[in-house]
C-alpha cells in the first residue's frame, strides 16, 4: 500500500491532469479526471470496492488521523469529559451530553437498525439514562424507536422527543425527503437511492463503502417537544440554547444547539466535506449565504466543542476556529467565484469548469470533495438566479434530446460509427466523451449492446470518483444498464404517512389527471372518511383542483364515496384498480352512480406498474419477505 498523501487535495489535482503515458495525445482543454483517465491507477478497499488510489488514500487513514473529518468505522469517541460522539458505517454521527441528571441525545439515525446498532455503541461508553432526543432536522430520526424500546426494558420511559416545529408535518409529508412540492417526494426518495449505494452490493468492485442508506425499518417517533428560535430548555440538568432560524442547510427545518455549561455546540452544519451546496438527488435551493450564516452564529459563540451530524467531533477552540474559517471561505469563494464567472459571460456548464478551489482550501481536510464534488453547484447556482436558460438565444429552445440524439447520430455516421467511436473513446480513457455518445446510442437505439457500452464508460467513471455520491450515481446506473440492478423511478408513499396526511394525499393525487381524456369534464368528486374528514377533488378542463373542505363546497358533489386510508393508500399507491376497489366497497359509492365514479376516476393515470416495474416487482417481494 502506498504511504497516504500529506494533503489529499494535492494528489487530486494531480488526478486531474493527464497521465504521463498519454503526453502524447492533444492535450485537454478543460480537464476533468474522467477524461485522459486510461492510466488513472486504480486499487481495492477492504470489501473489494475498486476506487482510485486518491479515494483508497483518504479511506485507509488511520481514525485519528488529522486529514480524516468523519467516521467511516465503529468508533465511540470521549470528545471531552461526559461527551460522546459514536460514529460509524452509518452516513449519521449520535452524540451524547452528560449531565447531572442522565443524558441528552442528539440524533439516533437513518433507520431503526442504526438506532439498534448505536444503542449497543452508546452502552459501550456510560450507563446514565436517556432524557432527551434531540432531531438536528428531519433525515436521521429513524433510530429513534430502538432507543426507546432498550431504555423501556431499563424502566426509563420519560424521554423527551425535541425537534423543529416543522418536523413531524415534513416527516408525514415526505418523511424527509424535503421538496418545494411534497407531490414528487417519491421521485425524491427514489433518487436518493440512488445517491446512496442502496442499490450497490455490499462486496466486490461495485460495492459501496461509505454514505449508504438502504432500505430498511423505519423507526422514527414524532417530536413531542417543539422547540424555537431562541428558546431554553433545562435538561438532565444542562441549559440547552436552541436555534432554528437562518441556520439552514440541506433543510430550512434544522436545530442547533448550545449548552453553555459545556461550551458545546451541536449542529448540521459543518460537514465532514465540502458543503453539498447542491446535492444531485434534488431538493430546495441551499443558499450558500444562508450556511455561510449559520457558519458565522457558530463562530460567535466561541465553542471548545463542536459537534456535527457528518464530521468528526472536534475539541479545542483554536482547532474548531480554523476548521470554521475554512468551512466559510469554502462557502464565500464558490459563491463569489460562481457570481464572477456569470459577470464575465459563462453559462452553467462553463461554470461547472471554470471554478476551482484555490490550494489553501484544496489541501483543507475538512473541504475534501468525497461526499458531493464541487463541479455541479456553480451551474446549480445559475440555475437558481436564471434557470436552466443560459442566456443564448440559440439554446432558449431545443430539439427534444431524442431528437437530438437521432440527428447527432445520423450527422457522425450511423449508429455504428457511433458505437465505434463510444468504443475508441472508452480504450483511450476518455470516459466523459464516451458517456455522452453512448447516451446518444441509448437514445436511437436502446439495443442490449449500446445499453453495455453506456455501461461500461459509467463504471470506469465510478471507479475514479472520489465523492462518493457521483460514484453511487455511475455504478447504479451502470448496473442498471446491464439488467444487474432495477431501480425505482418513484418511491410508492408508506401506508402510514397517507393516513397520518389525509387531506395531503388526496391533494397529491389531483397532479395524476390525464388532461386529454379529461378535457371536456365537470365532476366533483367528494371523499369522506370516516366522520370528520371530508374532500373534494374538481375536475374540470384538464386539471384538477383539490376542496380542502367539501361540506363548504358551494357545488354538490356529483358522485361522493366512503372509505378509509388503508384502501386511499391501496388507490394512491396503484396497489389496486379504482373500478374494483368499488365493486368490493372498498370506495362505498354513497352519493351518485357507481358507473360514473368509475369512470371518473379511469381519468387518472396510474404512476406506479407493479407488473410491468422489475424495480417495484423486487420491492413488492422484498417487502413480502418483511
Amino acid at each position: 500500500m502506498r504511504a497516504a498523501p500529506t494533503h489529499i487535495g494535492v494528489t487530486l489535482a494531480l488526478l486531474a491532469a493527464p497521465p504521463a503515458t498519454l503526453a502524447q495525445q492533444p492535450a485537454t482543454t478543460f480537464p476533468s479526471p474522467y477524461m485522459d483517465a486510461a492510466d488513472t491507477p486504480l486499487e481495492q478497499l477492504d470489501n473489494g470496492a475498486r476506487v482510485s488510489a486518491d479515494t483508497a488514500a483518504y479511506w485507509k487513514l488511520p481514525v485519528d488521523s488529522p486529514q480524516r473529518t468523519s467516521y467511516d468505522k465503529d468508533v465511540v469517541v470521549a470528545v471531552a469529559p461526559g461527551i460522546w460522539t459514536l460514529g460509524s458505517a452509518s452516513i449519521v454521527n449520535v452524540h451524547a451530553i452528560e449531565g447531572p441528571g442522565g443524558l441528552v441525545l442528539y440524533d439516533t439515525g437513518e433507520s431503526l437498525e442504526d438506532g439498534e446498532h448505536f444503542y449497543r455503541l452508546l452502552r459501550t461508553a456510560t450507563d446514565a439514562p436517556v432524557r432527551a432526543i434531540i432531531y438536528s432536522h428531519e433525515h436521521y430520526n429513524k433510530g429513534t424507536r430502538a432507543f426507546l424500546d432498550a431504555e423501556a426494558a431499563r424502566g426509563n420511559t420519560n424521554i423527551q422527543i425535541i425537534g423543529h416545529p416543522e418536523t413531524n408535518a415534513e416527516m408525514a409529508r415526505t418523511r424527509g425527503a424535503f421538496t418545494l412540492y411534497p407531490e414528487i417526494a417519491p421521485v425524491l426518495s427514489a433518487r436518493g437511492l440512488q445517491q446512496f449505494n442502496s442499490y450497490l452490493p455490499e462486496t466486490g468492485p461495485d460495492a459501496g463503502f461509505k454514505n449508504t442508506i438502504k432500505l430498511a425499518r423505519d423507526g422514527f417517533v414524532p417530536v413531542d417537544t417543539p422547540v424555537e428560535d431562541g428558546q431554553t430548555l433545562t435538561i438532565a440538568g444542562l441549559d440547552l440554547v436552541f436555534r432554528t432560524k437562518d441556520i439552514g442547510t440541506d433543510t430550512p427545518y434544522q436545530v442547533m444547539v448550545w449548552v453553555p455549561a459545556r461550551k458545546a455546540v451541536l449542529n448540521n452544519i459543518v460537514w465532514g466535506w465540502f458543503p453539498n451546496v447542491y446535492s444531485v438527488r434534488g431538493g430546495g435551493y441551499r443558499d450558500p449565504r444562508l450556511w455561510r450564516h449559520a457558519i458565522d452564529e457558530i463562530a460567535a459563540l466561541k465553542p471548545d466543542v463542536l459537534l456535527s451530524t457528518h464530521s468528526a467531533s472536534l475539541a479545542g477552540a483554536p482547532a474548531i476556529e480554523a476548521r470554521l474559517a475554512d468551512y466559510r471561505d469554502a462557502l464565500s469563494y464558490l459563491l463569489d467565484q460562481t457570481l464572477k464567472g456569470i459577470l464575465e459571460g459563462k453559462g452553467p456548464d462553463e461554470l461547472r469548469y471554470s471554478v476551482k478551489l484555490p490550494p489553501r482550501l484544496e489541501k483543507s481536510p475538512i473541504l475534501i470533495q468525497n461526499y458531493g464534488d464541487l463541479a455541479p453547484m456553480p451551474p446549480r447556482i445559475y440555475d437558481a438566479i436564471f434557470g436552466p436558460f443560459d442566456g443564448d438565444a440559440a439554446h432558449l429552445n431545443r430539439l427534444h434530446p431524442t431528437e437530438e440524439a437521432a440527428r447527432l447520430v445520423e450527422a457522425m455516421g450511423g449508429t455504428q460509427a457511433v458505437a465505434a467511436r463510444v468504443r475508441d473513446a472508452t480504450k483511450k480513457g476518455d470516459y466523459l466523451w464516451a458517456c455522452q455518445l453512448a447516451d446518444y446510442l441509448v437514445r436511437v437505439d436502446d439495443s442490449v449492446g449500446n445499453r453495455a457500452l453506456k455501461a461500461t464508460c459509467l463504471r470506469e467513471m465510478g471507479y475514479r470518483a472520489l465523492a462518493t455520491n457521483s460514484r453511487s450515481w455511475y455504478l447504479t446506473q451502470a448496473r442498471a444498464l446491464e439488467g444487474t440492478t432495477p431501480v425505482l423511478k418513484a418511491a410508492p408513499s408508506s401506508p402510514g404517512a397517507i393516513a397520518s396526511q389525509l387531506a395531503s394525499f388526496v391533494d397529491y393525487y389531483r397532479i395524476r389527471i390525464n388532461p386529454e381524456r379529461s378535457a371536456d369534464v365537470d365532476r366533483l368528486i367528494g371523499l369522506r372518511f370516516g366522520s370528520d374528514q371530508a374532500f373534494g377533488l374538481h375536475i374540470r378542463g384538464g386539471l384538477v383542483d383539490f376542496i380542502p373542505a367539501l361540506d363548504g363546497s358551494a357545488r354538490r358533489p356529483d358522485v361522493t364515496i366512503a372509505t378509509d386510508a388503508e384502501s386511499w393508500a391501496k388507490l394512491y399507491n396503484n396497489l389496486a384498480d379504482p373500478a374494483a376497489l368499488i365493486d368490493s366497497g372498498a370506495l362505498r359509492v354513497v352519493q351518485g352512480d357507481s358507473d360514473e365514479a368509475k369512470r371518473l376516476f379511469a381519468l387518472f393515470d396510474p404512476v406506479y406498474d407493479w407488473r410491468g416495474d422489475p424495480a417495484l416487482r423486487a420491492l413488492a417481494a422484498r417487502q413480502a419477505k418483511r
